[in-house]
């Protein structure tokens, strides 16, 4: 993952759709209808209402309602009232005609829950597929990664999110999105870039392996990082899944439901895979077009200064030796061989592919650095690059690698300069300039 791991824009509290609200306004109904005929039923058996951690505990407090495994206690409700009424036997006792209108009620709240929590999870598939197709609008990695974990919380049912970078043994932290937004300046902000340890048990290492999301139900008896999962983050559950480049984990996302208390489920785990997964997708693909709109732009600084230089050479003048002199040459004068260089497509295939990459942005005029950013590696390699590039064409700096590339002539050794500086043999005179006439007067 190669966008910057520096950059921040503002924070901004993604709004909730209209559709979501409505949602949610269908939840807290539901959970009201729960609340009030759990009530009834236990009123009609004559008991108590049950505590939290009886058989009950699949829906606890309104807020942390586990909607996947509400029509359990539901379909537990009515089994007992229909064991009431086996026990009373007359159907015309006291409070049976009550019991069985209960029966029915709750067997039409169960259908209810049950079609809704599949309407639920689809719903959740759906928005995560359109937040992936809205990030792929995007243009450049670095807005993607900013959009990431909104899109996660936005539309994909989470609380929070975090997106953070692999590197070697550890991760490190790198954006977060919080329905909260004053938390991620009272945590977050703190951690950003800091190295996570991967430990030998971590849920995070073993989808390096892995290759596949991981549920921690209950963080304290986990072997998690303590500092940021519990300590900072205060997370009671979350659920990870790796963000991949081909068969390598090159970042992790972090989820959880915080601040409400409700802990994280298979589904949560699914959802949080197809989005880690498309994204993955999502940002190769931005990527390399990044690089292919690089590339473009050096391929098309380097053919503007190829029309240039020929647009100079054309419209210089050109001094063309007569015959008697051209023969002269070709029977006694010696050539330099120094002073030939190579046509571009010889020199370049000298070079392997990397130094070819290398070489042309060194023709375009990149810095070391500049170059270890385009193609994604360290400055030291980019140097060790550049001396078998200078080696291969035997040149002495970068300026003689440009000029060797446009088929400028090297500079001669100091050896062949004293030579060409001394008076020639006898009866090997070189031509005079009163023997050479101008191309422009005679075409």
């Amino acid at each position: 993952m190669t966008a910057e791991p520096g950059r921040r824009t503002a924070r901004t509290v993604f709004p909730a759709a209209a559709a979501q609200r409505s949602w949610r306004q269908r939840e807290v109904a539901l959970a009201a209808r729960i609340d009030s005929v759990r009530a009834a039923v236990h009123e009609a058996l004559g008991e108590p209402p049950p505590v939290h951690g009886t058989r009950e505990r699949a829906i606890p407090a309104s807020g942390e309602r586990m909607w996947s495994t509400a029509w359990l206690m539901v379909t537990e409700l009515a089994e007992e009232c229909v064991d009431r009424l086996r026990v009373r036997g007359d159907p015309d006792a006291p409070g049976a005609r009550r019991l069985c209108e209960l029966v029915v009620d709750l067997h039409e709240l169960g259908v209810e829950l049950c079609g809704y929590e599949v309407e639920r999870r689809a719903r959740r598939l759906s928005d995560c597929a359109t937040g992936l197709r809205r990030l792929r609008d995007l243009s450049g990695s670095a807005d993607l990664v900013d959009h990431a974990c909104q899109e996660l919380v936005g539309r994909c049912g989470f609380g929070r999110a975090v997106l953070s970078r692999v590197e070697q043994d550890v991760w490190r932290p790198w954006t977060a999105c919080f329905s909260d937004d004053q938390e991620f300046q009272s945590w977050f902000a703190g951690w950003i870039g800091r190295p996570v340890p991967l430990d030998a048990q971590a849920p995070e290492t073993l989808l390096l392996t892995g290759h596949r999301p991981a549920l921690v139900h209950d963080t304290e008896h986990a072997a998690v990082h303590r500092p940021i999962i519990i300590e900072s983050g205060r997370s009671s559950s979350y659920v990870v899944a790796p963000v991949m480049r081909g068969m390598e984990v090159v970042g992790l996302l972090h989820a959880d439901h915080f601040p409400s208390p409700k802990r994280v489920d298979d589904f949560d785990r699914e959802v949080l895979w197809s989005f880690a997964a498309g994204f993955g997708h999502v940002f190769e693909r931005v990527a390399l077009m990044e690089r292919l709109r690089a590339h473009r732009d050096l391929v098309r600084g380097i053919l503007s200064l190829t029309v240039r230089s020929m647009d100079e050479i054309c419209e210089a003048g050109i001094d063309i030796l007569p015959e008697a002199s051209v023969g002269a040459v070709a029977e006694g004068a010696r050539v330099d061989p120094s002073s030939i260089t190579l046509p571009v497509s010889r020199v370049v295939g000298k070079l392997t592919v990397r130094e070819a990459e290398v070489f042309e942005l060194l023709v375009a005029g990149a810095t070391n650095s500049a170059i270890a950013e385009t193609l994604i590696i360290t400055e030291e390699t980019v140097k060790s690059h550049v001396k078998h590039i200078l080696r291969k064409l035997g040149v002495a700096n970068r300026s003689q690698a440009i000029a060797a590339s446009f088929g400028a002539p090297r500079p001669p050794v100091a050896g062949r300069q004293a030579r060409a500086s001394a008076s020639p043999p006898a009866g090997q005179g070189r031509p005079g300039t009163s023997g050479r006439w101008n191309a422009r007067q005679s075409i």
